[in-house]
Order: C-alpha cells, then sequence, then structure tokens
C-alpha cells in the first residue's frame, strides 16, 4: 500500500512539472535553443570537413557531449529553482513525501533529456557528417548516460535552489560531478562510431551505469535532508 501511493505521489509531482512545462515551455524552449544554437555555431566554425581524419572519431565525440551537457544545464537547473520562485515549495513538502518529490523532479528531467538528444543527436551526425556505426550501442549509452545526468542535475538543483545566482552554483557543483561521466561517455560514443559490437562499449558502459547507479543510491538517501533544510 505504502509502495502503491509513493508511486501516485510521484506521478502526481511528474504530472505537475509535465503540465506546467507544456504551459510555459520554459526548460524545454531553453535547452532546445541552447542545444541547436550551440550545434549551429559549431558546424559553421568547424564542420565536417575541417577536422583531420585521425582526429575526428575522438574530437567528435567530445564535440557532442560539450554540447548535449551545457544544453542540459540551461533547463535542468530550474526543476527546483521555480519551485522557490513561485513559493511553492513548502506546498509541496506538505503535499508528498521527499522520495516522491525526488522521484518526479527525476523523471521530468529523465524525460526533457530523451526530448534533446533525440533533437540534437540526429542533428549533430547530418551536419558534422558523424557516422555512427553501433547505433544500438550509442542509443543504450544516451539512455544510461540520462539516467546518471538526471541523477546529478536534479540533486545539485535541489541544494542550489534556494541560493541567488542559483544558475552559476548549478554549473560549478555540477561540472566537478559529472567530469567523470563525460569522460566515459566520449570514450563509449567513440568506440560505438567505430564499431557495430555492444562489446567495444561495454566498459565505457559499465562506468556510467556505475557512476550512474551509485549517484542514484545517494541522492535518494540524501534528499530528504536537503529538502527539509
Amino acid at each position: 500500500m505504502r509502495a502503491s501511493t509513493l508511486l501516485s505521489e510521484s506521478l502526481a509531482v511528474l504530472g505537475k512539472e509535465l503540465t506546467a512545462e507544456l504551459r510555459s515551455r520554459v526548460a524545454l524552449n531553453a535547452v532546445g535553443l541552447f542545444g541547436l544554437t550551440t550545434l549551429i555555431a559549431v558546424a559553421y566554425q568547424i564542420g565536417p570537413y575541417r577536422i583531420q581524419e585521425q582526429d575526428r572519431p575522438h574530437l567528435l565525440a567530445a564535440l557532442l557531449w560539450v554540447i548535449l551537457f551545457f544544453a542540459a544545464t540551461s533547463g535542468l537547473s530550474r526543476v527546483f529553482v521555480k519551485e522557490e520562485d513561485a513559493h511553492t515549495a513548502k506546498t509541496l513538502r506538505l503535499a508528498a513525501r521527499p522520495l516522491a518529490v525526488f522521484a518526479g523532479k527525476f523523471l521530468f528531467n529523465l524525460i526533457l533529456l530523451a526530448a534533446l538528444y533525440a533533437f540534437i543527436v540526429p542533428l549533430y551526425c547530418a551536419l558534422m557528417g558523424y557516422a555512427v556505426q553501433g547505433v544500438a550501442s550509442l542509443a543504450l549509452l544516451l539512455a544510461c548516460g540520462a539516467v546518471a545526468l538526471s541523477a546529478t542535475s536534479t540533486m545539485v538543483a535541489a541544494i542550489i535552489s534556494r541560493a541567488s545566482g542559483s544558475t552559476t552554483l548549478f554549473a560549478i557543483l555540477s561540472v566537478p560531478l559529472v567530469l567523470p561521466l563525460l569522460v566515459m561517455l566520449i570514450q563509449g560514443t567513440r568506440a560505438a562510431a567505430g564499431s557495430t559490437t555492444i562489446a567495444a562499449v561495454l566498459p565505457a558502459l559499465q562506468g556510467v551505469v556505475s557512476l550512474g547507479g551509485a549517484t542514484l543510491v545517494i541522492s535518494v538517501y540524501l534528499f530528504p535532508v536537503v529538502w527539509h533544510d
């Protein structure tokens, strides 16, 4: 019964987030426009043919994740800030348990990241001439990376929600936490581009899953303290 109640509370928080976002489209427009603008600037300045052949695999993989990460930070940081700005945080604390709030916000960020990836990644491959042989491997890597990045971003957003200059603080706190994850995602993306087998990306995938799982577990335990502090 308690698990059912927790699930319903989590889905209610998720539904509230989706309804508010569909009305305002603040986060969706932020990540979409930032990602598109950055991608066009990179494609215009670098392009698919201004990189030497031996440098293309690693550089194109790194540029992809730099664009995805910084586009994501423009929208993920507001998931708790908007509650403080609208003065609804106290009401949310009374209406739902901390774990349900975290789960709902985490799922919302995950959906936002999925929309960003679905929009930017194919466009990036087309504009930059990035041929990926292991499409299934890359899709699996993107999914695992989204879970890990969503968990980290949701927790950091909760920590900085009541601080002034929260967007700047979000970038300062999240970059050191996400840097090891980005390194593994870049390595995995490079491997997926050159091989059709999942075995090629398995070392990077194991690292992403381990780091994402550890971050998610730690966030679940620490979030009630942050949320009620």
